[in-house]
């Protein structure tokens, strides 16, 4: 059974985008979608403008508003309603694990109240054994020309990476593009001893053919996609945030034995940054 992309929903305008990037996706691939918004626990304890906001005839009507929106613009599609109390980052995090994608807003602010998603996406995204799709307020899903671009480290399991990236590339039609950016083992052009040209040649040559075989594996499973690879030695977070501005979508990974709270630099950066939607995906 294909289980639905699962939309926090709080009435932002990043959580609308990510509502719309989540309809545009389940059309794409024959998924449903189910529009979730978490009432905190401290409801009570807030200002009465913020409770008048939250109330659940006031969530549903716009909630019911926006699943007529997301069925109009695509005829077919499948939109459930959810609205549930509980912790914020704890329920969304439950419900990344068990609906195997969860796509949030990347900030949180005038919502129905404020400061419910956009405080605690980021560290759902941190914590999450599935992918999480983090969407900003100003990203479109946009047919033709959808262009996918993975962030590649070969030195780990970068597998479910590059598997979540090809799957997507699949669903669309589309050309992969697998990015490895890395440092150099010494600032090249700084300090006294420089790598000659044979040895920078070798180190290139190293990661290049690394890329190509973490591609080449995660391949097998998706042989019909065509992928496209590049590396370059530099910032893995400036080359992936640069690489985003012509991105649809932006796939990075992140390591599971992390601190549960924080994002690695290379995927807070470029959630921080990227201009077009980024899916963080958990591997080891």
């Amino acid at each position: 059974m294909t289980l639905p992309l699962i939309v926090g929903v709080d009435g932002s305008d990043a959580s609308l985008a990510a509502a719309d990037w989540a309809g545009h996706e389940a059309a794409m691939t024959g998924r449903d979608v189910r529009l979730l918004h978490v009432r905190p626990t401290d409801f009570w304890t807030r200002p009465q403008d913020d409770r008048k906001a939250e109330t659940g005839e006031y969530v549903l009507q716009a909630m019911t508003r926006l699943a007529g929106d997301l069925r109009q613009a695509h005829p077919g599609l499948r939109v459930d309603v959810e609205t549930v109390t509980g912790p914020v980052d704890l329920t969304l995090l439950r419900t990344a694990d068990e609906s195997g994608t969860l796509v949030l807003g990347t900030r949180g602010n005038g919502g129905f109240a404020a400061l419910t998603l956009g405080s605690v996406a980021q560290s759902v995204a941190a914590r999450a054994q599935s992918p999480v799709v983090l969407v900003p307020p100003r990203a479109a899903a946009a047919e033709p020309g959808y262009r996918v671009v993975v962030g590649v480290d070969p030195g780990g399991d970068c597998r479910p990476v590059l598997e979540f990236a090809l799957r997507s590339a699949q669903d669309h039609g589309v050309v992969l593009r697998a990015v490895h950016a890395w440092q150099p083992p010494v600032p090249w052009g700084a300090g006294p001893v420089q790598p000659g040209e044979v040895e920078r040649h070798a180190i290139e040559h190293q990661h290049a053919v690394a890329l190509r075989e973490a591609v080449a594996f995660a391949h097998t499973r998706f042989p019909t996609v065509e992928t496209t690879t590049a590396e370059m030695s530099g910032s893995p977070a400036r080359v992936l945030v640069e690489e985003a501005e012509k991105a649809s979508l932006l796939v990075v990974g992140r390591r599971r034995h992390r601190p549960v709270s924080a994002l690695g630099p290379v995927a807070h950066a470029v959630v921080h940054h990227a201009c077009c939607p980024v899916a963080v995906v958990p591997h080891w």
